[in-house]
């Protein structure tokens, strides 16, 4: 399970990695994967992500298609910040 605050994200505005922002994507990220996900399974995911209030917990599914989304829809900065949740849950292992 990764868990991710989609209304408090740090992203990172330079490529060297030493600027960051907090943005809150939660409806973004809801919306263009109900405008753009195909099937259900993004359907769920929107949901779940746009009625979420703080963390979501994702499980491995949902995470990749997160990142499937990420990896055909989003800057690289969003991407980065989407891929260092999952490095961060498995630093905590």
């Amino acid at each position: 399970m990764i868990k991710i605050d989609f209304s408090n994200i740090t992203v990172y505005t330079d490529i060297a990695k030493t600027k960051a922002v907090v943005k809150d994507l939660k409806e973004e990220v809801a919306n263009d994967l109900y405008t753009h996900g195909q099937g259900i399974a993004f359907h769920a995911l929107a949901l779940k992500i746009y009625n979420s209030t703080g963390e979501v917990e994702l499980d491995d599914k949902e995470y990749q298609l997160l990142m499937n989304y990420a990896n055909q829809m989003c800057t690289p900065m969003i991407i980065d910040a989407f891929t260092n949740f999952a490095n961060d849950d498995n630093d905590k292992e």
